[in-house]
């Protein structure tokens, strides 16, 4: 019969604590990684209002050097012959401003300068706009969630009168500053 030396009685085998230390860090690891990831703002996000009169799409995207790519793209359906006018004439008919949405859209964030402008008998008066931005820029509640919306302004050169404006969907992210 064995004999039980009452003073190992107590002493776990050395594996079972191995196991359990493997299991506390495995643990902490995906907790910690699953906080990192949560805190990060999205990679990607995109928007487009798909309205009869016009197309307005905003989408922000993180780069890899951390900051965001901001890029603006509207149709405005109208007869090509009036699209046509727009971009034969002097100036830019387009100004796009990224703006805070907290309820208005009376906060400034961002203006976008305009890449590309088209007349189509598809789409009518077409254009994009990009530009590269930081966190900072996009970040319009320092420390919390931020709302923000693309405003788009179609202007007739020749007279100088507002002639549309048109407000992107919003898209809500938690940018860093």
């Amino acid at each position: 019969m064995p004999t039980i030396d009452a003073t190992a009685a107590d002493v776990r085998p050395r594996r079972s604590t191995k196991r359990r230390l493997l299991r506390l860090l495995t643990a902490t690891v995906v907790v910690s990684g699953a906080v990192a990831l949560t805190a990060l703002p999205a990679s990607a996000a995109q928007t487009c209002t798909g309205r009869t009169d016009s197309n307005l799409c905003l989408s922000i995207d993180r780069r890899t050097d951390g900051n965001y790519k901001v890029h603006v793209g509207i149709d405005v359906h109208m007869p090509l012959y009036q699209a046509q006018e727009y971009v034969d004439d002097a100036g830019v008919p387009f100004s796009v401003w990224i703006r805070g949405d907290d309820g208005n859209l009376n906060e400034y964030l961002v203006w976008v300068p305009i890449t590309n402008l088209v007349a189509t008998s598809e789409s009518g008066l077409s254009a994009d706009f990009d530009t590269v931005v930081s966190g900072r820029a996009l970040d319009e509640d320092r420390g919390g969630t931020d709302e923000v919306r693309a405003r788009v302004t179609l202007t007739d050169t020749d007279t100088n009168t507002t002639t549309g404006v048109y407000d992107s969907n919003r898209i809500v992210g938690n940018w860093p500053s």
